[in-house]
């Protein structure tokens, strides 16, 4: 039995035969080239399925760009990250597109030396061109330029496939605005704490509004307060709002006024060219230095008047310590009216703790006429009397309320900095002594009085969006130009080499097989084509049947 199993394993390998070299086998053996239907395996079959692969990958990865272009990066909902996928994708793409590439080229080199003898280093450069890219550099440098140069070219140009490709996709962040109940401010149409019944109960002097008082003050000691807003984190208001408020206006009338100037040994009178009485007393200066005399006095109108609520005057002298008497110099008197107008609020918008509005534009209410509710006591405006403003609303007890605090000793003050003898109400003389800029104080008193009654009683609710930092995907088109070149010459040197080497023509499928250089022959004789290679026709299959 041991015998017998080495003895077929014997008759199994038994010597293989094979021609010398230079050689000639018989002339049957090259009558015809058998080739095959163009969707055979010994014909394109494989080259065109890999073409088709590499180009539905392409296609496949610009129709991912595409819908994933200017998409919030958090809508990609893949286990894997979308820079792996293009990765995977090109990767795919460019090794299915090479093995066609290389196939090609290696169909070029045979059918180079089937034209004529070639010298045998032509071999090995085709043969590098369709391995690799330091291959077809040196097969450019080193062969006349042919179809397959274009096989090398492609080879050389994939190194850039992948690099390209991974440009193409960028993360920039955004500032998204989504609507978030937590982004607020107030606006108002009217100021009007109903105060109806309460009046009916206690004196004017017992109803003042004390948050109303305090952002007075706020203003005139130049206090930065914040407007009340809600906000999460960053918001904006893309909307304009209109709101009721406050406004100053303030002249210097010094000239004017001096000239109605009376004085007696206790005093000077004057008048203010808005009928304002000013009286500055005679003092007593501690060491005779020079000091500084401030005097404020207000004037409470009668009826209600939108665009003069207060009218008040300040008096701002240095005296100069000659006598125990001494004439103030250096005299300035302002002359200022608090009114009612309506601002116009846009690009409103906070971070943090900051609230701005980048735009504030006053809408004048001089021309427009207010009515009374008697009942209610409450000042208003005819919304249909003004196209594109809302209705507005004043009461009479805040109006009464806002002269009474105006007309007291806290506002309307006098006081002489270093009169040790002379008791007087300083009030908020120390806040406009010396060269305050009293216009710009008033103006930011104004301004505070606005900001109460926008976030006061009558305050209406302003929603905004929040503000939110969000990383998107945006596809730049430009760097997928390289990889579609690329694609797109693969595919005309894919059918220009099918086409040129149809069925028709017949000439030899070799491609890039290792077995098709048996069919060439060497000229290794001396003689002029001594060291050349030329092809012989021979069929691959019938090669690889042999081998």
């Amino acid at each position: 039995m041991f015998w017998g199993f080495w003895k077929r394993a014997l008759q199994e390998y038994e010597p293989a035969h094979f021609d010398e070299l230079g050689s000639k086998p018989p002339v049957s053996a090259y009558a015809g080239y058998k080739r095959y239907s163009l969707f055979s395996p010994a014909e394109w079959l494989l080259e065109l399925g890999t073409l088709l692969l590499s180009l539905a990958l392409f296609v496949v990865l610009v129709v991912i760009l595409w819908f994933v272009h200017d998409k919030p990066l958090s809508e990609w909902q893949f286990r894997i990250s979308l820079n792996t996928v293009v990765s995977i994708m090109t990767t795919g793409c460019s090794a299915a597109m090479m093995h066609g590439v290389s196939e090609f080229i290696g169909l070029h080199k045979l059918l180079h030396f089937k034209q004529k003898p070639r010298k045998l280093a032509d071999f090995e450069r085709f043969d590098g061109a369709s391995r690799g890219p330091w291959g077809s550099t040196r097969f450019i440098f080193g062969v006349k330029w042919n179809l397959a140069t274009v096989g090398a070219l492609i080879t050389i140009g994939r190194l850039a496939f992948a690099p390209l490709a991974q440009q193409v996709v960028q993360y920039p962040e955004r500032m998204i605005n989504t609507i978030d109940a937590g982004a607020t401010f107030g606006y108002t149409y009217g100021y009007n704490r109903k105060l109806v019944h309460a009046a009916e109960l206690f004196d004017i002097s017992m109803l003042q509004d004390t948050k109303m008082q305090s952002a007075i003050l706020q203003g005139i000691y130049d206090i930065d307060v914040t407007p009340l807003f809600t906000c999460p984190d960053a918001c904006v208001w893309d909307e304009s709002y209109i709101s009721l408020g406050f406004k100053t206006s303030c002249n210097n009338v010094t000239a004017i006024t001096l000239h109605t100037e009376a004085c007696t040994d206790e005093s000077c009178s004057m008048i203010t060219p808005g009928g304002l009485n000013l009286t500055a007393h005679s003092f007593h200066l501690e060491d005779g230095g020079s000091q500084s005399i401030f005097l404020l006095t207000s004037a409470i109108p009668q009826h209600f008047n939108a665009s003069e609520l207060v009218r008040y005057a300040v008096y701002r002298a240095t005296a100069n310590g000659i006598t125990d008497n001494s004439y103030p110099c250096n005299i300035n008197i302002t002359e200022c009216i608090v009114g009612v107008t309506a601002y116009e609020y846009s690009q409103v918008h906070a971070n943090g703790s900051e609230f701005k509005f980048d735009s504030i534009k006053e809408i004048s209410l001089q021309d427009v006429h207010w009515y009374i509710d008697n009942s209610s006591l409450v000042y208003y405006t005819n919304q249909s009397a003004t196209p594109g403003l809302p209705g507005f609303n004043f009461s009479d007890w805040d109006f009464r309320a806002l002269q009474s605090y105006f007309a007291s000793n806290t506002i309307s003050s006098e006081w002489v900095v270093g009169d040790y003898n002379k008791e007087v109400s300083g009030g908020i003389s120390a806040a406009l002594v010396g060269d305050v800029d009293l216009e710009q104080r008033f103006q930011k008193m104004a301004a505070s009085m606005t900001d109460y009654i926008r976030s006061g009683p009558n305050k209406q609710i302003a929603k905004g969006m929040r503000v939110t930092r969000v990383t998107f995907v945006s596809i730049k088109w430009l760097w997928l130009i390289g990889p579609a070149i690329i694609e797109l010459a693969t595919l005309i040197f894919a059918c220009t080499t099918i086409f040129r080497n149809r069925k028709s023509r017949g000439v030899p499928l070799w491609k890039s097989s290792a077995l098709a250089v048996l069919a060439c022959h060497y000229e290794g004789g001396p003689g002029i084509k001594a060291g050349l290679i030329r092809n012989m026709q021979k069929d691959v299959n019938e090669i690889e049947n042999t081998a």
